[in-house]
């Protein structure tokens, strides 16, 4: 009963719509396979259902393995074999309908199995493996209010398989996926490129409207009309635009203020690309001009950006470009007003999975420095009280330096106000 229990769990429930699959999905999984020992294996699961209306992001590994960006579907792998009836085969995609999967590219030692077939199949594998890597992303809190009672599932799912199988090690399958999706090929650069480009577009039109009284919302929708317009029909992250002190809220995403003259604009945004993120971020005046104290902070994290930026290249960690943004704030006295990270990875997530702190060719990440200060702050001058300031851009580390994928967003001080001039 126990490990019926635990297979309803990772069963989907809803059928899926549309599955998109290249050569590079089969070469992905193929690589999983010689990664996996013949003791184990990883079964990954779509998501049931969007988060939000029509907002359906698939559970990146799945999509990472499968090009499937739909529910109700699984992902069954072992380098030792699955016994589908007859025949063994090291890797099973689990659909719902067969339309859905007419176009994915398989391997000798691939098939597909209707969804009805997973419990069976699934339990037969379970006893002769020691260790399971999993995604079961519909694992999520639960709220019984009838007993009162919290349950986590995926802590429920972990007791009942121990119960079950003793011996089977159980992990989650982010860092082991995570070791493949670290570095991009050539088609995932391009989406990641693009979903920059139209991001910096955005921007760009955020900038052309802005002026004092205009809504945050307002700012936002010029940006996300641009998603749209160019064919990036979803967000990597919510829209952050923070004027005023909402500017010294990192991820502000109400967006429901009127800005004021002489505000600080702070506009963290990302479009999202055939499945893969951008990130940037620029502070801009509302007013289209900077004050002499906002162009003190802005060049002083301008500064740190430019100078962190020319260091990316193989080899170097990550902490050292961390570090590196420490020290040139603390030499200004302001290293406690930096008050988060400097890098993240960037890719099917905003946020993409680190298993690597040593840059390497391929990888993208972001370099974003910023300065906070309060209002009422008696230790710093009182001119730069109540304002915020940071600049990101979405970097490709290449063979032998970086690239900055953000350039076509405007960053200098010049460049801003010259194009803040230009209203539509």
């Amino acid at each position: 009963m126990k490990k019926i229990l635990f297979l309803f769990l990772l069963y989907p429930i809803a059928g899926f719509t549309q599955l998109n699959s290249t050569d590079e999905f089969l070469a992905r999984r193929e690589k999983v396979l010689s990664m996996l020992d013949t003791s184990q294996a990883i079964v990954l699961k779509a998501i049931s259902f969007p988060p939000l209306a029509n907002e359906y992001i698939q559970e990146h590994n799945f999509y990472y393995l499968t090009g499937i960006n739909s529910s109700a579907s699984i992902l069954l792998m072992s380098p030792k074999g699955i016994m589908v009836g007859s025949k063994k085969k090291n890797t099973i995609i689990f659909y719902t309908n067969t339309e859905d999967i007419k176009n994915i590219q398989l391997g000798l030692n691939d098939t597909l199995v209707k969804s009805a077939e997973f419990r069976t199949v699934f339990s037969k594998l379970l006893p002769s493996i020691s260790k399971l890597y999993y995604s079961a992303p519909d694992l999520i809190l639960v709220n019984d209010w009838l007993s009162d009672k919290v349950y986590f599932m995926e802590r429920e799912m972990k007791t009942r398989m121990k119960t079950a199988y003793p011996n089977l090690k159980i992990e989650p399958a982010e860092f082991f996926v995570g070791k493949l999706r670290a570095i991009k090929s050539e088609t995932e650069i391009g989406y990641i490129r693009k979903a920059t480009n139209i991001t910096a577009d955005g921007i760009v039109a955020a900038m052309k409207i802005a002026k004092p009284g205009v809504w945050e919302y307002e700012l936002q929708a010029a940006i996300e009309y641009e998603y749209t317009r160019q064919g990036a029909m979803l967000r990597g992250f919510t829209s952050i635009v923070g004027s005023g002190l909402n500017n010294l809220i990192l991820h502000y995403c109400n967006n429901t203020r009127q800005t004021q003259n002489g505000d600080l604009v702070v506009i963290d945004v990302g479009a999202k690309y055939h499945e893969y993120s951008s990130d940037i971020t620029r502070t801009i005046p509302v007013s289209g001009k900077f004050t002499d104290a906002q162009k003190e902070i802005y060049s002083m994290v301008l500064k740190a950006q430019k100078e962190a930026i020319a260091m990316v290249k193989p080899g170097l960690s990550i902490d050292d470009l961390e570090n590196f943004a420490v020290n040139a704030f603390r030499k200004l006295g302001y290293e406690k007003y930096f008050i988060h990270g400097l890098s993240h990875p960037v890719g099917l997530d905003v946020h993409d999975v680190m298993v690597d702190r040593i840059l390497k060719p391929g990888m993208v990440i972001t370099i974003e420095p910023g300065l906070y200060f309060e209002p009422n702050n008696k230790s710093i001058p009182e001119k730069y009280w109540g304002f915020g300031v940071r600049i990101e851009d979405t970097i490709l580390v290449t063979e032998n330096g970086c690239e900055v994928l953000s350039k076509s967003a405007p960053k200098e001080i010049e460049e801003i106000e010259k194009l803040m001039k230009k209203k539509r």
